[in-house]
């Protein structure tokens, strides 16, 4: 899942994803979670490792690459 998708996603209780929250939690400013999900940055292993981890594995490192087909 793309991290643009995921803060699409609404929470559990219904509520909507914070950016600022979520780059808090990872150490970057929101407007890099801006730039990773506009795919402009990518994370480095630090901010990935923890960008799977706030997403529950929802978002992992492939999800920031576009190889469909690309293994054909």
């Amino acid at each position: 899942m793309k991290l643009a998708d995921w803060f699409e996603t609404p929470n559990s209780d219904g509520s909507k994803k914070s950016k600022a929250a979520f780059a808090e939690k990872i150490g970057v400013t929101p407007q890099m979670i801006s730039a990773y999900c506009s795919d402009r940055m990518w994370p480095g292993k630090e901010r990935m490792e923890a960008i799977i981890r706030e997403t529950g594995g929802n978002v992992t490192a492939n999800d920031f690459l576009d190889l469909q087909g690309a293994a054909q």
